[in-house]
């Protein structure tokens, strides 16, 4: 449903306008979000039956509202480019607790959408980002819950933009649930046990790629009394997952292995088992896996782990490198596994500018809670966003292999800060003779790489200029399909009041393509009020 915007605005139209946008959300909206709300009125509710827990409970609700100029709205080549302005209303909700049983922050915002000449595309999008954990008894079971809504690409071979907001036929609101209820105890001081369900489900509007996947697990791992260097466990699960208009996939596993504390830096670990699943044939196929891996942390500020698996379809491994110094912070991880979630395709396992200034910032404020408003308020001053440097994916309708690559660094300076990342991402179909798997179907190969380059400057406490350049590159090994999408931007940052920050910026972005490119220029200032 579509929001039309009359042609004209008289005189004390604004209030019944946001009046009848708010109906709206009401009826449409709201209800697909009463998990999301009951999960924060679970937080509140927890927080004020514990008092002395409240100094980390934090809610803020906020407002804000973004005017976008842009030359291309439809992302059109040539003479078919229009211009318009686009008014971005969005009413958010902070909230993070850091105490008492549970766990965990939610960032959750609507943005109405309303277009001066193109009034067909009014729309309505949601963007969420959710992860807690709820101790529902104590020490013995819990329950992980996370949610996330974003904006994300349908195809990574169609038009692509670094705008949401822009009318793009190729952009999908994908929303993916997790929740997992566990118990975990001690077996005496022989072991420890832990049972865990694990639920998750994405869905996509304006595509076919949805699933659901359900996992049950059961972990069996030496205790520590008995072990002081060498441990075991135990590893049994069972999972089925199942895409649209696809038949259910099962896949079972049992595993064993065996960690050695070589030092207290250093540990080796091996392990086997046997895993069976129907993902490339129609029938149950049973294989023996291995792997071996290590895990060095020589000091609090530096870790490196490896890890390779043998498994069905040839080598899974994770390789993930953090190091950080008083002004720096280094980050890489480079991963292969079988991903059977339609909304996680070439996201390359982001580390976003908030996960990097998170470890930056762990030796001055080691309070979570502490930490993520001191990240926050660096990012406000700085002109940034919890989302700057993070690359979008693509949809797919079938479990997939996926290489992931990501390098990212953080060099904070006095003044000026610079934010480096660079990924690649390498994907195809576990069976290949899926027609029905989106840019994966028929055997085919898809490549990604992404490069983005962020400079802030504090021009006052209160005021700061940023650059942001972003290079990406997609392309198909089927029909030899390759798209580029070249965009760069300035921005200038500044606040107003301890409650209201302004932002202005340009950007220049030119998309390339044999099918649709497009060029687009835009102006855009934004008024982000907090209460």
């Amino acid at each position: 449903m579509a929001i039309r915007r009359p042609e004209y605005l008289p005189a004390g139209s604004a209030p019944r306008l946001c009046l009848t946008l708010l109906r709206w959300l009401g009826r449409q909206v709201l209800p697909q979000m009463v998990g999301v709300v009951g999960i924060a009125t679970f937080a509140a509710h927890a927080q004020e039956q514990a008092p002395a827990a409240r100094a980390g409970f934090f809610l803020q609700p906020t407002l804000s509202i973004t005017e976008t100029v842009t030359s291309n709205v439809g992302l059109d080549s040539g003479s078919d480019a229009r211009a318009d302005a686009i008014t971005d209303i969005s009413p958010g909700l902070r909230l993070s607790s850091r105490s008492g049983r549970i766990v965990g922050d939610l960032d959750y915002a609507l943005h109405g959408l309303i277009y001066a000449r193109r009034s067909s595309a009014n729309e309505v999008q949601q963007s969420l980002s959710a992860r807690g954990t709820a101790e529902a008894v104590e020490n013995w079971a819990y329950v992980d819950a996370s949610a996330s809504i974003a904006q994300q690409s349908i195809s990574a071979l169609g038009t692509r933009s670094v705008d949401r907001n822009l009318a793009d036929s190729n952009r999908a609101e994908v929303s993916t649930y997790q929740i997992a209820p566990y118990v975990r105890g001690p077996l005496g001081s022989f072991a420890n046990y832990q049972v865990r369900w694990d639920w998750t489900s994405s869905n996509s509007s304006g595509s076919s790629a949805r699933s659901t996947s359900n996992t049950a697990s059961f972990v069996l791992s030496s205790g520590q009394a008995l072990f002081s260097r060498l441990g075991w466990s135990l590893n049994a699960s069972r999972q089925s997952s199942k895409f649209e208009n696809q038949s259910s996939r099962e896949s079972t596993s049992l595993n064993g292995r065996l960690t050695f504390a070589v030092t207290p830096e250093f540990q080796l670990s091996a392990g086997a088992g046997r895993e069976r699943n129907d993902y490339q044939l129609s029938s149950q196929q049973s294989t023996t896996n291995w792997s071996a891996g290590f895990t060095w942390r020589p000091t609090e500020r530096t870790t490196l782990e490896a890890t390779r698996d043998h498994r069905f379809f040839g080598n899974a491994y994770n390789i993930r490198f953090e190091h950080r110094t008083p002004r720096t912070v280094w980050s890489f991880v480079d991963g292969q596994d079988v991903n059977t979630i339609a909304g996680a395709n070439g996201t390359n396992s982001p580390r976003s500018v908030f996960d990097l200034l998170y470890a930056q910032f762990a030796s001055i404020a080691p309070d979570p809670a502490q930490r993520t408003a001191l990240v926050d308020a660096f990012l406000q001053n700085n002109g940034l966003t919890r989302s700057t440097l993070v690359n979008g994916g693509f949809l797919t309708n079938a479990a997939s292999i996926q290489r992931r690559q990501n390098l990212s660094l953080a060099l904070l300076g006095l003044r000026t800060t610079l934010l480096l990342s660079t990924s690649r991402n390498d994907a195809r179909a576990v069976d290949e003779t899926a027609t029905n798997a989106g840019d994966l179907s028929n055997g085919r190969d898809l490549h990604s790489t992404g490069f983005g380059v962020n400079v802030s400057h504090r021009l006052t406490p209160l005021s700061a200029l940023s650059a942001d350049l972003s290079l990406s590159r997609n392309s198909s090994t089927g029909d030899n399909r390759t798209t580029r999408l070249r965009s760069l931007s300035a921005a200038y940052t500044t606040r107003l009041s301890n409650q209201v920050d302004l932002s202005l910026s340009a950007r220049r972005t030119l998309f390339h393509s044999d099918f649709d490119p497009y060029n687009e220029s835009a102006i855009v200032a934004s008024l982000r009020m907090r209460f």
